[in-house]
C-alpha cells in the first residue's frame, strides 16, 4: 500500500537554456509549477554566471517571480555546472522545487563573509532558528550557498592570483590579503562560515556549496527571495517530519609527493615555506615545473592546483587546494587543517565509484526528490565524458526527480558529524517517506 506521505509530497525539476535572463527565468518558473497541484512550498534556483551578460540575474529573478506565487521561500546562487533528470549542463539556469504540507520553512542571509565569516553566520543561523522556532517537526535540514573567494584587482595589474615580483607579491601577502575584503576580494572563508554554523545549529543536517562562475573565479551570486546579493551566505532551514538520509564521500587517492609546511602566516591562509624553503619553487620542484613550463597550464588554480589537492594526515576528512603565488609564498584557498600534506589525485573511474559508493543500497520506491552537492571539478576531470555521471545517475534513481550542483566548494553536517567544507566531495540529500 502506497505511504500517505507520499501522495501528499510533489517534486519538480525545471530548466531553461534560453538565452536572454527574463525569458530563462520566466521558463524554468513555468516548467516547474506545471508539474505540481499545489503551490511550492521551497524553491532551490541555480544557475550558470552566463545571465550576468544576457539580461543580468535582476531579470533572472524578475521572470522566476512573474511566474511564482509571492512569499515562496527561495535561495540558490550561481554554479559551474549542474546534472538533473534533462541532462548534464555548464550553461542554463535550473529550480527543484517541492511542496509537502507537513514542514515548516524560514530563509536566512548572512552579509560580508569574507571579512565577518562568523558573524554572517551567527545572523544567518539566527534568522533561521527564529524562522523555525515554534515548528512542532522534529527533523531539521539547512541547505546553503556561500559566496566563495574572489582574485583581487590590482591597479596596474587588473585580476590576477600569480605575482611574480618579490616586492609586490609581499605587499600584496602582507598588505593586500588583509585589505581585500573590505573591498569584497580575497578569501571565501567558507570553512569558517560553516565551522560557525555547525557549531551554532548542531541539530540540523547541512549540504550546500560555494557559489562560483564559470571556475575563474571573477564573480558569484546568491539568491535570496527576489534579491541577488554577492559576498553573502543564504540559506534555506526546513523543518520535516520525515527521515533526512545524508552520504558524503571522498574517493581521492594519495601520489607520492609530501611534504611539510614549516612557515605560514594570515591565518595559515598563506604558506611561506616548504620544507623550511621558499614555498612557490619547492612547490614547483616537487611538481617538476619550472616558470616557463608553468605558464603552459595557464591558471594555476584550476590547471594544476585544484587536480592536486592537499590532503593532511593530521586531519584526513578535509582538503584543501593552492590558490596562487604572491612572489614566493602561497596563498591558499582555504585554511591549512595540518603541517603534514600529502597531494592527492582522482580519476575518471574514481569519480564514477563515488556515485555507486552513494546510492548502491539506495532505496527509490519511497524517496520523492535526492539534491546533490558536488566538485565541480569532476565535470572538468571527465570533459567529454562528464555524461558519464548523469547516465550513473540514472541507473541508479531512474525517474524520480534529481539534482546535482557543482560548485567549486562544497560543505556537509549532521547532527552526529560535524560540519565541513572541503573540495572534491560528493555529497547527497534524501528524504524518506517509510520514516
Amino acid at each position: 500500500m502506497l505511504n500517505e506521505n507520499i501522495s501528499k509530497f510533489e517534486t519538480s525539476i525545471g530548466l531553461s537554456r534560453k538565452w536572454k535572463a527574463r525569458e530563462a527565468g520566466r521558463e524554468v518558473a513555468k516548467e516547474i509549477i506545471q508539474k505540481l497541484n499545489q503551490p511550492p512550498s521551497v524553491v532551490l534556483l541555480f544557475s550558470t554566471i552566463h545571465y550576468k551578460k544576457n539580461g543580468g540575474f535582476n531579470e533572472l529573478l524578475k521572470g522566476i517571480w512573474e511566474v511564482l506565487p509571492d512569499e515562496t521561500p527561495l535561495i540558490g546562487g550561481t554554479v559551474a555546472c549542474f546534472v538533473n533528470n534533462y541532462g548534464c549542463f555548464s550553461r542554463g539556469v535550473t529550480a527543484l522545487a517541492f511542496s509537502y504540507p507537513n514542514m515548516d520553512v524560514s530563509i536566512g542571509i548572512g552579509k560580508r563573509t569574507k571579512i565577518y565569516p562568523k558573524n554572517a553566520a551567527k545572523i544567518c543561523s539566527g534568522m533561521i532558528k527564529q524562522g523555525l522556532r515554534d515548528s512542532n517537526y522534529k527533523n531539521k535540514l539547512l541547505i546553503n550557498m556561500i559566496s566563495m573567494g574572489k582574485l583581487p584587482d590590482l591597479p596596474y595589474f587588473g585580476k590576477i592570483h600569480i605575482i611574480k615580483s618579490k616586492i609586490v607579491g609581499w605587499i600584496a601577502s602582507y598588505i593586500g590579503l588583509k585589505l581585500f575584503p573590505y573591498f569584497g576580494y580575497g578569501f571565501g572563508k567558507e570553512e569558517e562560515v560553516i565551522d560557525e554554523i555547525g557549531s551554532r545549529i548542531p541539530e540540523y543536517n547541512i549540504i550546500g556549496g560555494s557559489s562560483v562562475d564559470s571556475n575563474d573565479i571573477l564573480d558569484n551570486y546568491q539568491f535570496i527571495d527576489k534579491k541577488v546579493v554577492t559576498n553573502s551566505m543564504v540559506a534555506l532551514g526546513i523543518s520535516i517530519d520525515l527521515h533526512i538520509d545524508m552520504k558524503t564521500t571522498l574517493n581521492l587517492h594519495k601520489t607520492n609527493t609530501k611534504f611539510n609546511i614549516t612557515k605560514t602566516s594570515r591565518d595559515k591562509r598563506l604558506i611561506k615555506k616548504i620544507n623550511n624553503l621558499p614555498a612557490k619553487k619547492q612547490l614547483l620542484d616537487l611538481l617538476k615545473l619550472d616558470e616557463e613550463q608553468f605558464k603552459e597550464f595557464g591558471p594555476f588554480y584550476y590547471r594544476v592546483s585544484n587536480y592536486l589537492p592537499f590532503s593532511f594526515e593530521e586531519n584526513p576528512k578535509f582538503t584543501s587546494g593552492t590558490g596562487g603565488f604572491f612572489g614566493d609564498n602561497i596563498y591558499l584557498g582555504y585554511k591549512l587543517r595540518g603541517k603534514k600534506v600529502c597531494l592527492c589525485s582522482i580519476t575518471g573511474k574514481e569519480i564514477l565509484d563515488i556515485i555507486d559508493h552513494n546510492f548502491k543500497n539506495f532505496e527509490i520506491s519511497n524517496c520523492p526528490f535526492v539534491f546533490m552537492s558536488s566538485s565541480s571539478i569532476f565535470l572538468n576531470t571527465l570533459g567529454s565524458k562528464s555524461h558519464d555521471i548523469k547516465k550513473r545517475l540514472d541507473e541508479y534513481l531512474k525517474n524520480i526527480p534529481y539534482l546535482m550542483i557543482g560548485p567549486i566548494t562544497e560543505n556537509y553536517g549532521t547532527p552526529e558529524e560535524k560540519a565541513i567544507a572541503r573540495v572534491y566531495s560528493f555529497n547527497s540529500m534524501s528524504l524518506n517517506i517509510d520514516n
